[in-house]
């Protein structure tokens, strides 16, 4: 997500619930919710056993799936998190949007949940306009009232350890620029939620695992656009489900750039860097895994960065400028420029006036929409490598930084020379290991360096990191077709 330079602290927008708490929120609930259908989609795998992969199944090469991927987004919407989430509802071929689970993040949780159904609402409202085109319509078409429910599940208000932070200085209080109190209240939230939208009162921990257990092991995937937080929830409460997740795509970390909310760190993970530990460290160790990883693949800054649109292709129309709108500006163009409005100034003052070009300067980040890209595009282990459709990974290890007082939600990449012949594990501490084995004499008349217990880590702080996207092009037109802009 597009966030840059410091994070601040929680403050006023709602109560403060304990982590794994369902809060209400700041409206009303529908409380009907129909049980998702089970996929259709091929259930004919294989276990891929290759050494240092992780823990999923790989199709038949005779037999090829054509139903949708079911997904669930994790996400804290959030500027880039709207507009990634309407990428996913305008691919209906490719992705089943099942859940959308919501963390705190760039806002507080209240706000999530009002964003998303705010967001529905507008959807609505622009598919139902005579002025909308059919091509529009049928690329939305899995959001109506009689399509599949999407269930929607407010999950932790808080990392699992920690202080507490949000990105509020750049998504605005509310998490869309302040659209909640414009005078009019041109976006409102509806006191009932829009179907297919079904809100649950469950935690949306148990609402991910709910979602996987209802599908073949290893075909539903995760679009992760904030804190990892719900899904180590997940993960700690039932290992065993949740390591048959399909694939997790990842918004998260900065590995060789420079992070977006400290020097070093990007908000994602600098806002809940222990839930990161859990699903890179603490999961590879337990048995469910069965001495594998779960299938995570990181889009990093590294990556995310370069995948720019520009902000006058998205900003055609804003509440603020009735004025300046053009007379055919539909009800979607409004909201996304609306909300648009203070993340550009944001961006555009971080160059000085002297210096600034739009060409160079007005872009919006994509951060989270290139996540769902990938959620969208990259295979789902349909070979022995998730390459391909002109998406690439490579394996990249790290551990990550909980505590530091500079350096929380650093990504530690050893840089150090680990191969053939070398006697240096990656990732060790040199110190720390003498501490505990390599030079202490109980005996002087044996070696001092005794033979260590040997235990396999191959597979402890490591994922696919995505290196690879069919083109920064290719991306930033497929968005806004889909989107409809």
């Amino acid at each position: 997500m597009l966030r840059l330079l410091t994070a601040t602290l929680r403050s006023g927008g709602g109560k403060c619930w304990s982590c794994f708490g369902a809060p209400r929120g700041v409206i009303g609930r529908a409380t009907r919710i129909d049980p998702a259908r089970r996929s259709t989609a091929n259930t004919s795998f294989l276990l891929n056993t290759k050494p240092h992969q992780p823990l999923r199944t790989v199709m038949t090469q005779t037999t090829k799936s054509t139903s949708p991927i079911p997904l669930i987004i994790d996400t804290d919407p959030g500027v880039d998190d709207v507009l990634a989430i309407l990428l996913a509802l305008a691919s209906p071929d490719e992705v089943a949007v099942k859940a959308i689970t919501l963390t705190f993040g760039n806002t507080t949780l209240d706000h999530a949940y009002a964003n998303v159904l705010r967001t529905g609402a507008v959807l609505h409202r622009h598919l139902a306009d005579p002025s909308t085109s059919d091509a529009v319509r049928q690329r939305y078409r899995a959001f109506s009232a009689d399509a599949e429910p999407i269930v929607v599940a407010s999950g932790s208000t808080q990392p699992l350890e920690g202080k507490m932070f949000t990105a509020s200085y750049f998504h605005g209080r509310d998490g869309l620029s302040g659209v909640h109190w414009l005078p009019d209240d041109p976006f409102p939230v509806p006191k009932q939620a829009i179907a297919p939208l079904a809100p649950s009162d469950k935690h949306a921990a148990d609402v991910i695992l709910d979602t996987i257990r209802q599908h073949p092991p290893h075909t539903v995937r995760i679009a992760a656009l904030g804190p990892l937080t719900n899904l180590a929830a997940a993960f700690r409460k039932d290992p065993e489900t949740f390591a048959k997740v399909g694939g997790i795509s990842v918004m998260g970390g900065a590995f060789d750039v420079p992070g977006n909310t400290s020097p070093v760190a990007e908000f994602n993970w600098y806002a809940d860097p222990y839930s990161v530990r859990v699903l890179i460290d603490e999961a590879p160790r337990h048995s469910a895994l069965q001495g594998r990883r779960l299938p995570v693949q990181v889009l990093a800054l590294d990556i995310t960065s370069d995948h720019t649109v520009p902000y006058s292709k998205l900003v055609k129309s804003t509440y603020e400028t009735p004025q300046d709108a053009p007379k055919a500006a539909s009800h979607l163009e409004r909201f996304i420029g609306t909300f648009l409005t203070h993340p550009r100034a944001f961006t555009n003052n971080m160059v000085a006036p002297e210096e600034f070009h739009p060409d160079k300067h007005d872009l919006f980040q994509a951060h989270d929409p290139l996540a769902v890209a990938h959620a969208i595009f990259a295979p789902l282990s349909a070979t022995a490598s998730t390459d391909g459709n002109g998406w690439k990974h490579t394996p990249r290890r790290f551990q990550i930084e909980t505590n530091g007082d500079l350096t929380r939600g650093f990504c530690v990449v050893d840089r150090r020379f680990t191969g053939n012949g070398s006697s240096r594990k990656t990732g060790g501490n040199r110190a720390e290991d003498a501490e505990k084995e390599l030079h202490t004499i109980d005996n002087v008349d044996a070696p001092v360096h005794r033979k260590m217990h040997e235990v396999d880590e191959s597979q402890i702080g490591l994922v696919d990191e995505v290196t690879g996207t069919p083109g920064t092009e290719w991306f930033s037109k497929m968005f806004l077709e889909r989107i409809g802009l």
